[in-house]
């Protein structure tokens, strides 16, 4: 039987943002040309360095709402005020015109030093800083007498202060792009996309057969993705709400809970598809004529609207709705919790329970965190103050030494154009690794692009060069939506646009031909002390930091099992491996983008494989979580029978950690290995030989066994009101759901980690099983 494949509507929502930010950075850009070409003559005298404005524009308001806008506009006046005072009294003590290309390489450095080592600076403050660094200094080389020790510093501040002016007024006119309104408006469009997947996934869960709702589960899947793309953006844009000061109030309360709210309605939703996806045949056998109603009518559908999540965003008064229970679905769902539990029947139940949650609008982790986790955090962050340290001088060297040589390298080469060798790099710097040599390459093209647009621009209009500006316009629009293509990326876009910009946007700089090609041989100049100072400081493959994040994310998932039942310390550990798992995903991103060399390939399927199953663990983790606490709350409604429910799920529970807690140690140790060789040596570490037989993930299924086996007998003696056995019914299967893909996952995770390591050892024969289970036969 075949379905009407539906197409997601909901990402070109993403994209119509994404081209009002490039009309945006056009207007930004715009009010600087005019401002720096023909605008009054004392303006004009101030603005020297047009390529300051410019660049100070770019990195503020690409993507930008006026909130984030006014949040760039105070790092770039933090900026300012950090570097124009020291270079002033720089200036005062040893005088512009004794600069040396050497003294201003050395000052570039320590400056740049200074800048980069605190934590507190934000990265943009530090990238503005830099360039106006290169510039100040450089241009006291390249001006001498020219360039005095007040007015040259002076000059850098009223360009920068051009582009965080120009960024504002272009968020502001033709209308104000509110970051509290475009918030609501991407809520709004992932409320109706979680819609769409989930009256989808009910459609698969009603099919009457196997390939009709595996048809079904596979059009949710671009839900998915654009619903996981509009979860990104607004988690990125939600941070300018803070700076629109007139809303404040409103959006203090409720601002701290989206990230929050977001996942309340996530989980469910993808517990529905992984308990769709477990279902073994269709139609589903426990299924009552009620429910089936109940679940195709119109009512669901409208509530599937979502309507009452609407009111998460951050304006709107309530910081909280009341849980919206619907008795009609109580009803439906008697009949069916009257059935044996079995291992078929779980996979029902799971999926009800996740609709329940998602329709009642029940959060994932309402209760406070603990005090004794933020003690215990205070005691890891006092552990890892080394290391923090060392990061930060690791970082700051990066930034000081390359700056430095860059200087040092484009004045040599070029002394009149030796800014663009240092600016470029200045504001490509991040905390942290990055692809360098993709970010490197991505530059060099960006720019190449951005020239020979410039230049060509400058050969058509060169009798009408006071309109030339005029043809920039489309180019910074293209640009600004290059920067979301896997081909150029962020920096590759900046590169193209300021590549432009810097021949069209400004005037007296000589030939455009000329310019074009020493700008490029400075730019290829800075990216070579970049790319080489990062390989020096930080000689570690992405393909590498990948591996080391798998076995990161395996210590934490370590943590979370170890913490059961204590489910409100486990849910503080449930949200740091999701983190991880988001670390992970980019490392493994970069790790694609960058080139192997001599090495072997990088085998990504992996790596997104054990993303994949590392995050389906953390949805489980999460439900299991909300039905513990549901259960442990009923327990208080119902007459008897609790005590011995408790102890039969505490019991299972604990069984599954000693389980899967050594299981997990040891692919964690696994995931470390780099050759076969090493392999063997380290096998003895992980199993002592005489201590008899290990715990194995193969063991998992009796843990289920166990539980479904004497369910019944326990369920049986709860007495009380008929609605709460039932829903205490309802959660325990969940929640044996929940332990059976948990062992299910970590099986998948253990084959991850296989291939893995076959991948890494393709010319020797591992055996996996071998070397995981050995125990004593004897």
């Amino acid at each position: 039987m075949g379905v009407k494949v539906v197409a997601s509507p909901h990402a070109g929502a993403i994209w119509r943002e994404r081209l009002s930010s490039a009309f945006r950075t056009a207007i930004a850009c715009t009010i600087i040309g005019c401002t720096a070409l023909y605008g009054p003559d004392h303006v004009r005298n101030q603005i020297q360095y047009p390529s300051v404005a410019y660049v100070t524009a770019i990195l503020i308001v690409s993507d930008a709402t006026l909130g984030t806008t006014l949040r760039g506009s105070w790092h770039a006046l933090c900026a300012t005020m950090l570097v124009v005072p020291s270079t002033m009294l720089c200036f005062l003590v040893v005088g512009p015109s004794r600069f040396t290309e050497t003294g201003a390489t050395v000052a570039v450095a320590l400056s740049a030093f200074v800048v980069a080592f605190p934590e507190c600076l934000p990265i943009l403050t530090k990238r503005i800083a830099f360039a106006q660094l290169v510039i100040i200094y450089v241009g006291a080389v390249v001006r001498g007498d020219g360039a005095g020790p007040v007015s040259h510093p002076v000059h850098i501040a009223a360009c920068t202060a051009l582009g965080a002016s120009g960024s504002v007024l272009a968020l502001i006119l033709p209308y104000p792009r509110l970051a509290v309104t475009e918030v609501k408006k991407q809520f709004q469009s992932y409320t109706e996309n979680a819609s769409d997947r989930s009256n989808l996934y009910i459609k698969a869960f009603l099919s009457q057969d196997k390939s009709t709702a595996d048809d079904l589960i596979s059009q949710a899947e671009p839900f998915a993705k654009s619903g996981t793309k509009l979860i990104r953006h607004i988690n990125r844009i939600q941070e300018g709400v803070k700076w629109e000061r007139h809303r404040i109030r409103d959006f203090k309360k409720s601002f701290m809970n989206m990230g929050d709210r977001l996942n309340s309605i996530e989980t469910p939703i993808n517990g529905m598809k992984m308990a769709v996806s477990a279902i073994s045949s269709f139609p589903v056998g426990i299924m009552n004529e009620e429910l089936k109603t109940y679940l195709q009518s119109e009512r669901v559908k409208q509530t599937l609207k979502l309507e009452h999540a609407k009111c998460f965003v951050p304006f709107d008064d309530a910081a909280t709705v009341p849980e919206n229970k619907d008795q009609l679905f109580d009803k439906s769902v008697h009949p069916i919790t009257s059935i044996s539990p079995t291992h078929k029947n779980l996979p029902v139940f799971f999926f009800l329970s996740c609709f329940e949650q998602l329709i009642n609008n029940s959060t994932v982790n309402p209760n406070p965190k603990p005090k004794s986790l933020d003690i215990a955090k205070e005691s890891k962050s006092e552990r890892n103050m080394n290391r923090w340290s060392r990061d930060r001088l690791v970082f700051a060297l990066k930034c000081s030494v390359s700056l430095g040589l860059a200087v040092l390298l484009g004045m040599f080469f070029d002394k009149k154009n030796g800014y663009w060798s240092g600016l470029t790099i200045a504001i490509s710097f991040v905390e942290g690794r990055q692809p360098i040599f993709t970010v490197a390459n991505n530059r060099i093209q960006g720019t190449a692009i951005g020239s020979v647009y410039g230049v060509l621009g400058s050969c058509l209009l060169h009798h009408i060069a006071e309109i030339r500006f005029i043809i920039i316009l489309p180019w910074i629009v293209f640009t600004s939506l290059l920067q979301h293509s896997q081909m150029f990326g962020e920096s590759g876009g900046i590169s193209a646009v300021i590549g432009a910009l810097l021949i069209l946007g400004r005037k007296n700089y000589g030939p455009p031909n000329e310019f074009a090609i020493a700008r490029l041989t400075e730019v290829s100049i800075g990216l070579f002390c970049m790319v080489l100072l990062e390989i020096v400081l930080q000689p570690v493959r992405p393909a590498t930091l990948v591996k080391r994040q798998v076995t990161r994310c395996l210590g934490t998932l370590d943590e979370c099992i170890n913490q059961i039942p204590d489910f409100l310390s486990m849910s503080e550990s449930v949200k740091k491996l999701k983190s991880d798992i988001n670390g992970l995903k980019n490392l493994i991103r970069d790790a694609k983008a960058e080139p192997s060399f001599w090495f072997l390939p990088f085998k990504a399927c992996c790596y997104e494989n054990m993303q994949e199953q590392l995050s389906k663990m953390v949805d489980l983790m999460q439900i299991m979580i909300y039905n513990m606490q549901f259960i442990t709350s009923m327990s208080q409604s119902c007459d008897g029978g609790q005590k011995e429910l408790q102890e039969h799920i505490n019991e299972n529970l604990k069984i599954l950690k000693e389980t899967m807690s050594p299981c997990i140690k040891r692919l964690q140790k696994i995931s470390l290995l780099k050759s076969h060789d090493v392999f063997d040596q380290e096998s003895e570490v992980f199993f002592d030989l005489e201590a008899g037989s290990q715990p194995s993930l193969e063991t998992g299924s009796k843990v289920v066994d166990a539980f479904v086996q004497h369910l019944e007998e326990v369920t049986d003696k709860i007495q009380g009101e008929e609605e709460c056995k039932r829903k205490t019914v309802l959660h325990v299967n969940s929640l044996g759901f929940c332990i059976e893909g948990l062992v299910r996952e970590a099986t998948q995770v253990e084959k991850c980690i296989e291939q893995m390591i076959r991948c890494e050892n393709p010319d020797t024969q591992v055996e996996f099983k071998k070397q995981c289970y050995k125990s004593d036969t004897t």
